[in-house]
């Protein structure tokens, strides 16, 4: 988009209509983006609410057909052009940890009666909607990805303190071409193996570039076995002496996780098994054989581990965590381990002897109204990772449990952080 235009387009902003005003009025701090039309562009306005219900304007934007633009404030009226184009900016750095550029979109209907009706805002899942726009002005053929299911939209975060969220796209797309499949650089065989799993579309380019010989359904079992770990599909393939095709597609069929699968090569070779025997690599029941080996281990416990359980648990009282109707305790023995697996049908007996030896950690969620009945079971990396978290029968966690595992991650960052400054 040329200078004058942009010049002459920032003389051509629509004012907001009083209802769309109504719904900007109140006390509280808040952000909005207000969508208009004048013509067959698209216009949006930025408007920050302070706490004592003032209103005041901060960004402008204009999407077009022949390119988009950002325009910003002096704070005295005067607007002019901005060379970085970014999402909106509302706050001053006088906000302290109040610091917040997230906003409410109001008159959204105002893009379906603009050039950018095709763009499927509607489609996009995430908090950067000027950026989408953005987006969509620069590869407009984004549409027939969207509609087809696929979603090759890729953000990126650039720090955190007045940081910015930025956009991309997929590099394994041909954006020169309108053409779905020449778009996809799929053959018609490999579009229609992937329908209903277009969300592996990355992770399948990634496995044919490896595998070109693979059929598409034995590329679409590793990707959606092993994503993008192509160290752990070799690991497993040279532990078994499988070929890639048939562990991904043993492992696939039936819904086995890379780590319990990890898990029990481990304890294969503990027990001193032959795992390219595929009776013992690829077992008929293989959650029934996983428990029973974890059994066995079970009772190989020595008097060290369980000294050595004692030495680390006053050290793992850091770990314990609660918040609202959950809570996070850890074991108070070898043995409870153990009954935790037995009772919730999953394999962490099988963890017992790393957590004694502080190999990793693991620690019990429980209700605070049923504290000693096993709900969910975590496992955690001896640099603060949550590594998994499993119900009974492996049950993968529940919205709840989700959004509590999601502030204990914030807790174990500020732990860990606390410990490498004590480090350094």
């Amino acid at each position: 988009m040329r200078t004058e235009r942009k010049q002459d387009l920032l003389c051509s902003f629509p004012a907001v209509p009083s209802d769309i005003s109504e719904m900007m009025k109140g006390k509280k701090a808040k952000n909005f983006i207000v969508f208009l039309t004048n013509g067959n562009e698209l216009f949006a306005r930025g408007y920050h609410r302070y706490t004592n219900g003032e209103l005041v304007e901060r960004q402008r934007y204009v999407f077009a057909k022949d390119g988009f633009v950002r325009y910003g404030t002096d704070y005295n009226g005067k607007w002019s052009i901005r060379s970085e184009f970014r999402e909106p900016v509302f706050c001053s750095t006088s906000y302290g940890g109040c610091f917040d550029n997230s906003y409410t979109a109001l008159n959204m209907q105002a893009i379906s009666k603009s050039c950018m009706k095709y763009s499927l805002a509607e489609k996009y899942a995430g908090n950067l909607l000027i950026e989408y726009l953005r987006l969509y002005c620069k590869h407009p053929n984004i549409e027939y990805l969207l509609k087809s299911g696929y979603y090759p939209i890729i953000e990126f975060a650039h720090g955190f303190w007045g940081g910015r969220g930025t956009l991309s796209v997929s590099s394994e797309i041909n954006w020169k071409s309108n053409n779905l499949l020449k778009m996809l650089n799929l053959n018609r065989t490999e579009f229609f193996t992937l329908k209903g799993s277009e969300g592996y579309y990355e992770e399948y380019i990634h496995w044919r570039e490896r595998f070109p010989k693979c059929k598409p359904d034995e590329l679409l079992a590793m990707a959606k076995v092993f994503r993008f770990e192509h160290g752990t599909l070799k690991n497993f393939c040279d532990e078994t002496g499988l070929k890639p095709q048939r562990i991904a597609r043993y492992i696939n069929e039936n819904s086995i996780s890379i780590y319990d699968y990890s898990d029990y090569i481990d304890q294969c070779k503990e027990l001193g098994y032959d795992m390219h025997d595929t009776a013992i690599s690829m077992p008929r029941n293989f959650q029934a054989m996983h428990e029973r080996l974890a059994d066995l281990i079970n009772f190989r416990a020595t008097e060290k581990s369980r000294i050595s359980f004692a030495e680390h648990y006053n050290g793992r009282r850091i770990f314990e965590y609660s918040s609202g109707n959950l809570f996070i305790r850890q074991p108070e023995s070898y043995e409870e381990i153990i009954a935790e697996g037995k009772i919730l049908h999953h394999c962490v007996g099988g963890y017992a002897e790393r957590h004694s030896m502080g190999k990793l950690h693991i620690m019990f969620i429980r209700a605070r109204d049923k504290p000693d009945i096993p709900y969910y079971t975590m496992e955690i990396s001896t640099d603060g990772q949550i590594v998994q978290v499993r119900g009974v029968r492996n049950a993968p966690p529940t919205k709840e449990v989700s959004e509590f595992t999601e502030l204990y991650r914030v807790h174990l960052a500020e732990i860990f952080s606390k410990k490498e400054k004590k480090s350094a």
